[in-house]
């Protein structure tokens, strides 16, 4: 008899109005996690910028009548603090616009030591309620929203608890940290390390060739180029092979200042050099290397006129190479 009086009561536990699963939400590089009444559908969405891609990762639910929603919106650029109620305002607008509704109430909302908005939005159309979450956290925007019937204290209470489920990763918690962490970008290729300031510089998305990688600031005022090789340079003179490559497009080169770098555990040549081109003159910056293992070459430039203004960010991108023993 016991078999069959227990698979009777999980029968009518299971039937009970409001009774719902969850599902633990936890992915991979999120800030968030929370749960939703099951497991969710997902999809990306990638939306080109002049930066590069701007990538939507997002996990929906959809019980009868009601939608439930997370996105994680990741940039190619990173954000600095100070910077987010911009974000916010723009998402606004994007929202009311794709699907318009009346604002009910529009204020903050914390999560840990982040400070987003919460919203709740009329949808006369849809005959529904709405509720958004908007909080940067990092490099990341995440958008989280309920919505259900008006008039529904069911949906209410399932989208309240919703939000209420939401909490902090425990890598996230530290806001420093986390900004430190999602401000820099490396590029590996074999033994050669970039590490790069995000909000500084960006790839360029028209990168195509293998082991050449452009590096371009938002304002245009300087350029920077990383080519990774597996073979050493020519010859074994990298000065030489740059030199020789700068004066083919060049209409004059001039060397401004010869040294040595140790970056990791090899020792680089610094180069600086001026390269003229149709009467404008760059001031070129970069340290190269050439060993058995293959050679690197990294180099800013910037016009004559722009090089006091930038070649401050110049030097902290060629400190960003490193150079390992294996």
């Amino acid at each position: 008899m016991r078999r069959p009086i227990r698979f009777f009561l999980i029968v009518l536990l299971g039937a009970v109005p409001g009774l719902r699963a969850e599902f633990q939400f936890n992915a991979a590089d999120w800030a968030i996690e929370a749960k939703f009444g099951a497991p969710p559908k997902t999809d990306l969405i990638v939306s080109p910028s002049p930066q590069g891609d701007v990538k939507a990762a997002r996990y929906i639910h959809e019980p009868p009548g009601e939608h439930y929603l997370l996105i994680k919106f990741t940039y190619p650029m990173a954000m600095l603090p100070g910077n987010e109620q911009s974000v916010y305002d723009r998402s606004m607008v994007d929202m009311t616009r794709s699907r318009p509704g009346q604002i009910q109430v529009r204020e903050a909302y914390v999560l840990g030591p982040y400070e987003g908005q919460r919203v709740v939005i009329s949808q006369p159309r849809e005959k529904s309620t709405r509720e958004v979450r908007m909080i940067v956290i990092g490099s990341s925007l995440y958008v989280c929203s309920a919505e259900w019937p008006v008039g529904s204290a069911g949906g209410a209470a399932a989208g309240a608890a919703f939000f209420d489920s939401f909490r902090l990763r425990p890598d996230y918690t530290d806001a420093r940290v986390v900004e430190e962490r999602e401000r820099f970008r490396v590029i590996r290729e074999g033994r050669f390390r970039l590490r790069y300031d995000a909000s500084r510089w960006y790839r360029d998305p028209a990168d195509q060739e293998p082991g050449i990688y452009n590096l371009l600031r938002p304002d245009q005022k300087a350029e920077a180029q990383l080519i990774c090789e597996t073979e050493p340079a020519e010859g074994g003179d990298i000065e030489k092979a740059v030199l020789d490559t700068a004066r083919e497009s060049a209409d004059s080169v001039s060397v401004k200042k010869r040294g040595k770098k140790l970056r990791g555990a090899a020792s680089v040549i610094e180069l600086q050099f001026n390269a003229t081109v149709d009467n404008v003159t760059y001031i070129n910056h970069g340290y190269f290397y050439s060993g058995s293992e293959g050679a690197v070459q990294l180099r800013g430039w910037a016009k004559d006129q722009d090089n006091r203004e930038v070649a401050g960010d110049i030097i902290e991108l060629l400190d960003g190479l490193a150079i390992s023993e294996k």
